[in-house]
């Protein structure tokens, strides 16, 4: 008689938007913290000490120190402005998205700092959050919600931290570098979000095309 048993865990649609929230929600910031907490030495220092625009201008750990800021951020901007182009179009878009995918992750981790895992991060849990989606516009719209949270989550984590104040609305909303982030951020999440669609249709016409063979 054979007594081995069988688990597994149904997570379901919500079950897995919830999972990549919490990824998100713990991993971003995670990652970012251990920018503010370290000085240019690698020495602890205290919160009140931190630099606080990262909390939200969070795109300025992802640029190099050796690198024009201004000429990183745009090759970063036209590398997912042509990833979200190619998810949105058939011409050769299968092969563009093969290159273009790693071409950018290369190009973020150029900065050689742990801290670019959090662009990563959010770019891939976007990907999976549409790729698991049997309707793409679920997945695109779990993956859009992502850039206030991130945003709110940046005002929790200031007012838990430091006294209250209008500087979060003025980092965030009343400078040049608050819109860039945000920029960033959504352009992050649509070619991560469209870029995870583009393929599981691909994967979907693949399959389909295969069980006709089969039948045939």
């Amino acid at each position: 008689m054979d007594f081995q048993a069988h688990f597994k865990i149904d997570w379901g649609r919500q079950g897995t938007v919830l999972l990549c929230y919490i990824i998100i929600i713990l991993g971003y910031y995670g990652i970012i913290a251990n920018t503010m907490m370290f000085d240019e030495y690698g020495n602890w220092i205290s919160f009140v000490d931190m630099d606080r625009t990262i909390l939200f201008w969070t795109f300025k750990i992802f640029i190099p120190s050796f690198f024009n800021p201004i000429i990183h951020v745009l090759i970063l901007i036209i590398l997912m402005v042509l990833i979200i182009f190619f998810s949105l179009k058939e011409w050769h878009s299968s092969l563009m998205l093969s290159i273009l995918i790693p071409v950018l992750i290369t190009f973020i981790l150029l900065s050689f700092t742990f801290q670019v895992l959090a662009l990563c991060l959010l770019f891939f849990v976007c990907f999976v959050l549409t790729y698991k989606e049997d309707i793409p516009h679920y997945g695109i719209r779990a993956s859009i919600w992502l850039v206030p949270t991130i945003i709110v989550e940046g005002f929790i984590f200031y007012l838990s931290m430091f006294e209250f104040s209008l500087e979060p609305l003025i980092l965030q909303f009343g400078s040049r570098e608050g819109y860039v982030n945000l920029l960033i951020l959504s352009l992050t999440v649509l070619s991560g979000s469209l870029s995870g669609m583009k393929i599981k249709k691909k994967s979907v016409r693949k399959k389909e095309k295969f069980e006709l063979n089969e039948i045939n």
